[in-house]
C-alpha cells in the first residue's frame, strides 16, 4: 500500500513538472525575445536596424565605457544610421519599446 501511494505521488509530481515546463516553453515561443535585427555586423559606414514589428521605439547606442554616443527614434520598420564618424570598436545597441528593452552587441570596423 505504501509503495502504491509513493508511486502515485511520484507520478503526480512528474506530471505537474512536465506541465509547468511545457507551459513556460509555450509562453516563451509566443513572446519572442527578438525586437530588432542589426545588419551588417560588423559594419563600416551604416548601421541598419530592422524592427520585427511595427512599433514606435527609441534607440540608444553606448560605447563599452557606458557613455551614450547616440540616441534617436525608430519610427519605421527599417532604419539606417550613419556610423562613418564612429571609432572602431564594440558598441551596445539598445532598442526601447513600450513593453520591453533589448540590448545587442554591434561591432564597428
Amino acid at each position: 500500500m505504501k509503495q502504491k501511494i509513493l508511486l502515485l505521488i511520484l507520478l503526480l509530481s512528474f506530471s505537474t513538472a512536465t506541465f509547468a515546463q511545457s507551459s513556460a516553453t509555450a509562453q516563451f515561443a509566443s513572446n519572442p525575445e527578438t525586437v530588432f535585427n542589426i545588419s551588417p555586423n560588423p559594419g563600416v559606414n551604416e548601421l541598419n536596424i530592422r524592427l520585427t514589428q511595427k512599433t514606435n521605439a527609441a534607440l540608444e547606442v553606448y560605447n563599452l565605457l557606458g557613455r551614450k554616443i547616440y540616441s534617436g527614434k525608430l519610427t519605421t520598420m527599417h532604419n539606417a544610421i550613419d556610423i562613418s564618424s564612429w571609432k572602431s570598436g564594440i558598441y551596445l545597441v539598445k532598442v526601447i519599446t513600450d513593453k520591453k528593452s533589448i540590448t545587442k552587441r554591434f561591432v564597428k570596423k
